[in-house]
């Protein structure tokens, strides 16, 4: 079929995809990327490097703009990246990239570059968003006339597998395209709305981080309420005090843990011995905690350990068992998210000050019920332990839990439920994202791989625990860009 295109622009002052067409004495191989965030996007460029003829890309992104997605869309320049620049390359060969990019953008993205550069620099989110954008965009530029990338702006709700070869996928729209290969790039999705907060469904006063206006409106409060101590609460403590917020803050999570900012811990540690890792969730805990320890006395900072885990993130995992997995996600979750994930410092120093002014307060507790108190909103918090409830009045509420619906058996998207009734996919046993090879393919409801569905970050959360980290997605790119042209080459051969 011919594929109709549709003009995306893909950054405020750039021009609009322009594909060419492809011969259609000879069509070349569909590749379709469903998601156009970072790692579809990150996907793309990879494959446009490796395949110079022969190809088309299809990007299903609802979004008028590719490369950004929930995460890399906010215009909120308090909301920062959570590592510098310098950790940020989208080209894995070229490790100071972004940190050039931003140098030679500064004036234009409003950023001041520090004596040293911009290699330490936490840049805000948006701009991030640019700059994948931006470095999609000049990949485009360098297509051989039987290489299309092409944005359709519309969901995908149905995919399904053809008898000879390939998949049908069919769109929101109404259009449908026939591919050969099909990559689930779909990002995370969001947690169902706390019941709890049903009455403040369609209230000016319940925001989320990301929402600018109502955060607007909720700058003059007194008292305000954050569900979630997190980076989404550092973004909303950080947006609010840009704006001029004087009031205090009431922080809940469920278990108390209040996430750290960056700070430079020196040279990684041993932890254990690489050849003999640990494979139970208590005998891990075990060592970290020993490591930590010796850490304290001899002065040192315990953020040294996230780094020295993290070459080791993926085979620990890997080589744990489902038992195993499942405890360590029930038990340790909570306190490996605020410990491995910190906070950018700038940002970071919003919530200090809040803190050293005495307007700041964090415990472990749950929402029980709210309800209308004349203009003020009653809150029963029920503390973590206890039974009875205590009440707080707040001026208005933010949902900061943030993205982090990783079990697809939960999440309402037609396509999603399609592809788990439909049995293409299966849900992975932890309950985090679906099943797929340590490559990438995705696995059906029998545990077969067909070489035809493939996944990329959030939805191999079970196959690879930190799938969701930039880094990672960067890697996993590269990966499966290779291993999706090799096979993209014995289809255009078997076509000639």
């Amino acid at each position: 079929m011919t594929i109709s295109a549709v003009q995306t622009v893909m950054a405020d002052d750039n021009p609009p995809i322009l594909p060419t067409k492809a011969k259609e004495d000879r069509p070349a191989p569909v590749v379709l990327i469903i998601g156009g965030g970072y790692s579809g996007a990150a996907l793309a460029i990879r494959l446009l490097e490796r395949r110079r003829k022969d190809l088309r890309i299809v990007i299903a992104e609802p979004r008028s703009a590719l490369g950004r997605g929930q995460a890399y869309s906010s215009t909120d320049n308090a909301q920062l990246m959570n590592g510098p620049a310098g950790n940020f390359s989208i080209h894995p060969d070229e490790q100071t990239h972004l940190a050039d990019w931003v140098e030679r953008n500064a004036s234009r993205n409003d950023i001041v570059i520090p004596p040293d550069g911009a290699d330490g620099l936490f840049i805000p989110r948006g701009v991030f968003g640019r700059y994948v954008q931006e470095e999609l965009q000049k990949s485009l530029g360098k297509l051989d006339r039987t290489v299309t990338l092409r944005h359709w702006q519309a969901q995908v709700t149905r995919l399904d597998r053809r008898a000879s070869g390939g998949m049908v996928a069919e769109f929101s729209d109404g259009r449908i395209l026939h591919a050969d290969f099909v990559v689930l790039a779909t990002g995370v999705f969001p947690l169902a709305p706390d019941p709890a907060l049903a009455c403040l469904a369609n209230d000016q006063r319940l925001a989320t981080p990301w929402d600018g206006e109502k955060l607007d409106r909720l700058t003059k409060a007194r008292d305000i309420l954050i569900v979630g101590a997190s980076l989404s609460m550092v973004d909303t403590v950080a947006s609010l005090e840009a704006r001029g917020f004087i009031g205090r803050y009431q922080i809940i999570s469920r278990r108390g843990h209040l996430i750290q900012p960056v700070r430079p811990a020196g040279e990684p540690v041993d932890i254990f011995d690489p050849n003999a890792l640990p494979r139970k969730a208590r005998e891990l805990l075990t060592l970290v905690i020993r490591a930590r320890r010796k850490l304290l006395s001899q002065g040192r900072d315990w953020q040294v350990i996230p780094l020295s885990l993290r070459p080791f993130i993926l085979p620990l995992w890997q080589g744990a068992t489902t038992t195993e997995r499942l405890r360590f996600a029930r038990h340790l979750r909570a306190l490996w998210d605020v410990t491995v994930h910190r906070a950018a410092p700038p940002s970071y120093a919003a919530v200090e000050r809040a803190i050293s002014e005495g307007r700041f307060t964090a415990r472990a507790a749950r929402l029980a019920k709210i309800a209308l108190s004349g203009d003020r909103i009653e809150v029963s918090l029920r503390p973590r332990g206890r039974n009875e409830t205590v009440t707080i009045h707040v001026d208005g509420i933010v949902d900061a839990r943030g993205h982090q619906e990783h079990d697809w058996g939960r999440i309402q998207n037609p396509l999603i439920r399609h592809l788990l009734e439909s049995r293409l996919v299966r849900r992975h046993n932890t309950g985090f994202g679906i099943d797929a090879t340590a490559d990438g393919r995705v696995l059906d409801h029998a545990g077969t791989a067909y070489g035809d569905l493939f996944a990329i970050g959030h939805p191999l959360r079970g196959v690879a625990w930190e799938s969701s980290s930039l880094t990672e997605l960067r890697a996993q790119a590269q990966a499966l860009a290779e291993r999706l042209n090799t096979a993209l080459e014995v289809v255009a051969v078997h076509r000639r």
